[in-house]
């Protein structure tokens, strides 16, 4: 019973030695069964906005045998930029970022995806911001926000000309979680004050998707 014992914990130690997180074995060569594994990945790029950025990035992933899930992408001034997360086999990490680094005129940033689990103490948010532009605005506007330990998930902003007069008008919609224990309606109103002082109309609702 005792050598029994022995031994099984001998080969607890063995897998423990070989299996590190990464995958890897104590020579450096990836084990068997880490290498089937999938892993979800999030692909950062910048470059020149000119045609065919996208399919340059989604070629390289197909060909390493990824698939591209949810992203977000953009051009602005003169630059095209983009977020990805893409499930690939932990095998093909490595090839994948040496033929991401190697695209010209791209510069990519791969990171491993974080998992999270819906947070139940928080509620989402929809802000609307416009007014005559200034600066400011935005550092006025989310200073308060961080004071109440609001997070911005995601956020656009632009500038562009009223209809009418042609003043330029600055213009952000956003989507932040804000924490249960927040007063809603005493921050609307800190908003409104802000909105006033500001000269800016400031919309602060429940996000339809809640």
């Amino acid at each position: 019973m005792v050598s029994s014992q022995r031994r099984l914990a001998g080969y607890i130690n063995i897998f423990s030695v070989k299996c590190s997180k990464n995958g890897y074995t104590e020579y450096g060569k990836k084990d068997s069964y880490w290498s089937d594994m999938p892993e979800s990945l999030i692909v950062s790029f910048i470059g020149d906005d000119r045609p065919g950025v996208v399919r340059v990035i989604a070629d390289v992933v197909a060909r390493h045998g990824g698939s591209w899930q949810e992203s977000r992408m953009s051009g602005l001034g003169g630059y095209f930029s983009g977020t990805a997360r893409i499930v690939i086999s932990s095998d093909s990490l490595e090839a994948l970022d040496q033929s991401l680094q190697s695209l010209e005129g791209l510069t990519c940033i791969i990171r491993q995806l974080r998992e999270t689990s819906p947070d139940e103490t928080t509620q989402k948010m929809k802000l609307d911001i416009v007014g005559p532009d200034r600066p400011g605005i935005l550092q006025d506007v989310t200073s308060e926000l961080v004071g109440h330990g609001i997070n911005v998930i995601e956020m656009e902003t632009e500038v562009r000309p009223a209809s009418m007069s042609g003043e330029l008008n600055f213009i952000a919609d956003a989507l932040v979680e804000v924490p249960n224990e927040v007063d809603i309606e005493s921050l609307d109103k800190q908003l409104g004050t802000i909105a006033r002082n500001l000269g800016l109309d400031i919309l602060f609702e429940e996000s339809a998707g809640e």
